[in-house]
């Protein structure tokens, strides 16, 4: 007989399940039997009774927090492989938050040919839906019906046609065009925001317009579809944009002078705006080491808590950075001039001197509220020149008394970071410049430059010392948090990395340096690629908190935001919380603001992830505008995703992301790995795998959806699936020009 469980023991016992738990089950899986089943009982009804556990007899149970097996859900968008996503509803409301479950639609058709088709459902729709929980924290949906016809928006172009004006969707995963009301005041070619409308089952879908965006031939369509699609603010309230001009220069009453500090702005080339300055000179208290400032604009000093540009400036939570334009945070009139540190022009700032050992360490620091004077505007790659001994002669007088010194100071900070082993990811960004047209005139790898890591390092350590001083003075902050990746995860990365004998030991303390020893195990093999990818997928994703949990892939243990107010609202909050703490000035954080702080945590998280949803969407649509003139190209590639739809692949030039649907794969079933890591065909056991090299075809490209279709020229790995030496690589090659056969087998839809 086994003994009666703990209400942790209990607890993760129904986390590690998927589904509901029946009381049965926990008996079973403590061997409790008889008489002693009572206690247990009783023990599980305390549980409900203190809310740790929600269920009934006839449901079974579920820890707090997670969904009952049939909710009510609405769909809230897409997610990077095109799925649709939602979150469920309680009581009214939306579960919206950073730690409640995420829900992908299966809408693929049924196995069973029982089974009815789900019901098509779009962003906006509210559904009932079967829930199937496939780990903690996230639910596959099978859509039981539709709550209402109506709901939602689409945006789309017009096209005449002889029955009237239908609107073609740009979301790619929409299934129908949806027919115009007949008085709508839209011409062929429009591009438009509609409100879908009630209509019969059967018949056409109807939408109404309730925007005219603009020509859908313009230059930026595409940035305009993707702004659209995300509800993101571009213009600023007449309110806000006086308040913006009505703004003077702030007073240098009560500000440490530090104009006389040689501080100097390191951007890139095209940089607007520059928020963060630098200077590093030698410590004479401390022997070999040196003093690093790190200056940034004081934007508290002009917006300040509850104003017309506060609130409009929360709203937005961060500026977004599309190919041909800037969404910002803050108007023009202080984002690119009172906020913006120039050259040669005095400027209010927060500033943090930091006491740098020769290890790197830091062993102080002091924060200052203060008037600073940049003396130069350097590039990346003018910056670069001096630090490699060849200074471009207009900062030849910088050189020795300020270039040096940064640099020096620097190579100490490296030694400090290499002890702490921050993750390592070599993921290359891709950079997309466009010309005067709006069309992209050439797509680059950024080189990457030291310089860029020299300002990377100082922004992270000013950012830990405003999370250390905060925290010396008891004040409530906003942290930038990474967690550790989940243990279900690093369990499927381990059985993922085995098949190419890359040992992943579990069991010991997860630690950045874990993961960078599997990609240096790696680095010299073909498929080093695949292994960083999969590492990357493993990790979890950085949010705003006000409570600290640590920075798991900086490795760090206090980490907050607070080197760009300019384009992050997190920043300023940090920044008013400084002044605040500081006694630097009575513009400084309010109670009502402190007290609101988790709320503006979660909704900064949001904005931040509505933002790289518009970034990643309009540079799609360009991408693929890019490419529709080379149909029938053949194109390197790598595997970026593996999904019930087929292989996604990301091309190495362009970086431009495609999808080869699973029947373009060839004559036999295809089963996706359900960590999505890889796919294996059922009769010949070749396999395709994250990261893996492959040769495509471009068939179709969709600039108004941002899509590319791709047929399969060669990749592929095979050998006996269960195999765990290398695989021969260059298992499906075409042959000729003649594509591979595709059969459509049941319970798949191709798109």
């Amino acid at each position: 007989m086994g003994s009666i469980p703990t209400r942790d023991e209990i607890l993760k016992f129904i986390a590690d399940r998927p589904g509901e738990t029946t009381k049965r089950d926990i008996a079973k899986a403590f061997n409790i039997k008889g008489a002693d089943r009572i206690p247990l009982k009783r023990l599980l009804r305390e549980m409900s009774a203190e809310g740790l556990l929600k269920g009934s007899r006839k449901s079974g149970m579920r820890g707090q927090g997670d969904l009952p097996s049939v909710s009510v859900v609405q769909v809230t968008g897409r997610n990077k492989e095109g799925f649709l996503v939602a979150r469920a509803r309680h009581e009214g409301q939306l579960l919206d938050g950073p730690e409640d479950p995420m829900i992908e639609i299966d809408d693929s058709a049924p196995r069973n040919r029982r089974h009815r088709p789900s019901p098509p459902v779009s962003p906006g729709d509210t559904a009932l839906a079967r829930l199937r929980r496939v780990d903690k924290g996230t639910y596959i949906a099978r859509v039981i019906r539709k709550l209402g016809d109506a709901g939602g928006q689409i945006i789309g172009v017009v096209r005449e046609r002889s029955d009237g004006l239908w609107l073609i969707p740009a979301d790619r995963r929409e299934r129908h065009d949806y027919q115009l009301e007949k008085d709508t005041k839209a011409a062929h070619g429009d591009l438009l925001m509609c409100e879908k409308l009630p209509g019969p089952r059967m018949g056409a879908k109807r939408a109404r317009m309730k925007e005219n965006i603009g020509a859908a031939d313009d230059p930026h369509a595409f940035s305009l579809i993707s702004i659209a699609e995300q509800g993101l603010p571009t213009v600023f309230p007449e309110a806000v944009l006086r308040e913006a001009e009505a703004v003077t220069e702030a007073d240098a009453k009560g500000r440490e002078d530090l104009t006389a500090l040689p501080f100097i702005t390191i951007d890139p080339a095209d940089a607007r705006d520059h928020d963060d300055a630098v200077f590093a000179e030698a410590d004479p208290d401390n022997e070999g080491g040196y003093i690093v400032w790190v200056a940034i604009a004081d934007v508290a000093a002009y917006v300040t808590p509850a104003s017309e540009m506060d609130v409009e400036a929360r709203k937005r939570g961060n500026s977004v950075y599309m190919p041909d334009r800037v969404v910002p945070m803050l108007p023009e009139r202080l984002s690119t001039d009172l906020c913006s540190l120039r050259e040669n022009e005095t400027r209010p700032c927060m500033a943090v001197r930091m006491q740098i050992a020769a290890n790197g360490r830091k062993i102080g620091h002091q924060f200052y509220r203060g008037l600073m004077r940049s003396v130069a505007k350097l590039s990346y790659a003018e910056a670069q020149r001096a630090f490699d001994g060849d200074c471009p002669p207009a900062f030849s007088a910088l050189n020795e008394p300020v270039l040096q010194p940064l640099w020096q100071a620097y190579q100490c900070m490296v030694e400090a970071r290499e002890q702490r082993q921050p993750l390592r990811i070599n993921r290359p960004e891709r950079r997309i410049e466009m010309d005067g047209a709006g069309k992209i005139a050439r797509i680059y790898i950024p080189p990457s430059l030291e310089a860029h890591k020299l300002i990377e390092e100082m922004m992270v350590a000013a950012n830990v010392c405003a999370a250390e001083t905060l925290e010396k003075h008891k004040r409530t902050l906003i942290y930038r948090v990474h967690d550790t990746p989940p243990d279900d995860r690093v369990r499927a990365l381990s059985d993922f990395l085995r098949s190419m004998n890359v040992k992943l030991s579990l069991g010991q303390t997860l630690l950045p340096k874990l993961f960078n020893g599997l990609m240096e195990q790696a680095q010299d093999e073909a498929y080093a690629p695949t292994v960083s990818e999969a590492v990357l997928r493993t990790q979890a994703q950085a949010i705003y908190t006000i409570d600290n949990i640590g920075h798991f892939g900086l490795n760090l243990r206090r980490y907050a935001h607070f080197t760009s107010p300019i384009r992050r609202y997190a920043d300023l909050t940090v920044h008013r919380a400084l002044i605040s703490a500081l006694k630097a000035g009575n513009d400084g954080q309010t109670e009502e603001e402190a007290e609101a702080l988790p709320d503006i945590a979660e909704a900064i998280s949001q904005t931040e992830r509505r933002a790289m949803l518009a970034e990643r969407s309009a540079g799609e649509r360009y991408l693929s505008a890019h490419m529709s003139s080379q149909i029938g190209q053949s194109f390197a590639g790598r595997i970026s995703g593996v999904s019930r739809a087929g292989l996604f692949v990301t091309l190495d030039d362009s970086g431009a992301d495609g999808l080869i649907p699973i029947s373009r794969l060839g004559d036999e079933r295809f089963y996706a790995d359900e960590n999505n890591m890889f796919m294996t065909g059922g009769t010949s056991g070749v396999s395709f795998r994250i990261g893996e090299s492959v040769e495509v075809e471009l068939e179709e490209a969709t600039p108004l959806k941002g899509g590319l279709l791709f047929s399969l020229v060669d990749g592929g790995t095979y050998g006996d699936k269960s195999a765990k030496g290398p695989r021969r690589r260059g298992a499906f090659r075409r042959s000729g020009p003649k594509r591979p056969t595709a059969r459509r087998s049941r319970g798949r839809r191709s798109r």
